[in-house]
């Protein structure tokens, strides 16, 4: 069995480049095209993931912004006697946030079959996320109050 030395390889390829012109020229050109090829693969899956991340912040600032204005009239609305719901109603935008806007939306007990909805939705950028409380009024005169039914 005949054995191979790595010089002796080295020193044929480096007569074949030497020899002909073309054939270093075409390794080349495929050194550059695979270089080319390698750096646009990357530079498109950067762009992907930070596109991603991008909408994953504005959902997650959607979801914080419509939980916690949904919280905080629910603890106002929770117990309380009287509430007019219809004065909760109302759009507003957030100045702090780019494209971002909060709506708040009430049902009355005639178009509902007594129960009292709240629904405050919250859009940043595109993303949205809904918070929805169902209330009762329970009890009669200075007795009655709101109950969160779900």
């Amino acid at each position: 069995m005949r054995q191979i030395v790595k010089t002796t390889l080295r020193r044929r390829a480096a007569d074949i480049l030497r020899g002909n012109e073309g054939a270093s020229l075409v390794l080349v050109t495929i050194i550059a095209i695979l270089i080319i090829t390698g750096v646009i693969i990357l530079r498109t899956t950067t762009s992907a993931l930070w596109a991603s991340a991008d909408k994953q912040l504005n959902q997650d600032r959607a979801y914080e912004i419509a939980t916690s204005l949904g919280e905080a009239l629910d603890s106002s609305i929770e117990g309380s006697s009287s509430v007019d719901f219809a004065a909760l109603a109302g759009t507003e935008t957030i100045d702090e946030l780019p494209n971002a806007k909060v709506e708040v939306t009430t049902d009355i007990p005639a178009s509902t079959g007594g129960y009292y909805h709240l629904n405050v939705r919250a859009e940043v950028a595109g993303a949205e996320y809904t918070y929805t409380a169902t209330y009762t009024n329970s009890g009669v005169g200075q007795a009655a109050s709101f109950r969160r039914v779900y």
